[in-house]
């Protein structure tokens, strides 16, 4: 098996408040795929964690286009391996409605924790297990470097509970981009659709911390009409513990939500 492709209906978690599919929505969706297709190739969680390891996701990259998905649409979301290094694998992925027409692309970085020693650990015993499709590669793999100056906008707090946590009893990656998307204007959502997602996750966080979230508007000399964002989240020590970057546009589509609405 070389890619793997799984089928979803979006629920009423998956949308905004104009029904579209959020870019929470597409980071869940390419996760659970890839941990799909990893189970296939009997690298899941559940299988690594006898041999004392765990996947843990570093940067996830997504483009988005302007044609989006609606509440209740068929989905189709297909994964494939792209790279795979001593520590790293790139895992792409696509999402396409029902119809055919693809509604966002992109790739996630990959890891090994040891959970003994609680450091990086090799894939090589892993490798042989893995197929590669290089040919496939949709975008550079390079790590993009955020800028470190922008206007700053406002800010929030959140306090972790119960619900942000994970199996490994840490905060969630989705978590993270949930509260990004809390600092960001709803008049300014409702007119402007993201086109370009970024996330590098740095350090853990547990139950009980207070994550703040500094939104800052970076500047843009090359086109008018977008605009790009950095939001940066701390913990309590003041340390990062995840970067979102986002481009945003102009909405032009101009979809009857009701012609997407399956009523069987």
């Amino acid at each position: 098996m070389e890619s793997y492709t799984h089928h979803y209906s979006l629920t009423a978690a998956d949308i905004d408040t104009r029904y579209r599919m959020t870019p929470s929505a597409v980071l869940l969706y390419y996760q659970d795929g890839w941990a799909r297709f990893m189970a296939c190739l009997n690298l899941a969680a559940f299988d690594i964690v006898k041999q004392h390891r765990i996947w843990v996701i570093t940067e996830f990259n997504a483009w988005f286009e302007e044609q989006n998905a609606f509440w209740s649409d068929d989905i189709y979301v297909t994964i494939w391996n792209s790279e795979v290094g001593t520590l790293r694998l790139y895992s792409e992925f696509r999402v396409r409605r029902s119809d055919g027409v693809e509604v966002a692309h992109g790739y996630g970085c990959w890891t090994l924790l040891d959970t003994e020693a609680h450091r990086l650990a090799p894939m090589t015993p892993f490798q042989p297990q893995i197929p590669i499709l290089p040919e496939m590669t949709s975008e550079t793999h390079r790590k993009r470097r955020f800028p470190t100056e922008g206007l700053p906008l406002q800010q929030v707090e959140h306090r972790v509970n119960p619900i942000n946590l994970d199996f490994n009893g840490h905060v969630n990656n989705r978590t993270y981009l949930s509260i990004a998307m809390q600092s960001a204007d709803e008049a300014f959502m409702d007119s402007y659709a993201i086109r370009c997602l970024t996330i590098h996750w740095l350090k853990e966080t547990f139950l009980g911390d207070t994550l703040t979230c500094r939104l800052a508007l970076l500047p843009n000399e090359t086109e008018e009409t977008r605009y790009h964002y950095l939001q940066t989240i701390a913990r309590n020590d003041a340390e990062t513990a995840a970067q979102v970057y986002s481009e945003w546009g102009p909405r032009t589509e101009q979809t009857d939500v009701s012609a997407h609405v399956s009523r069987k």
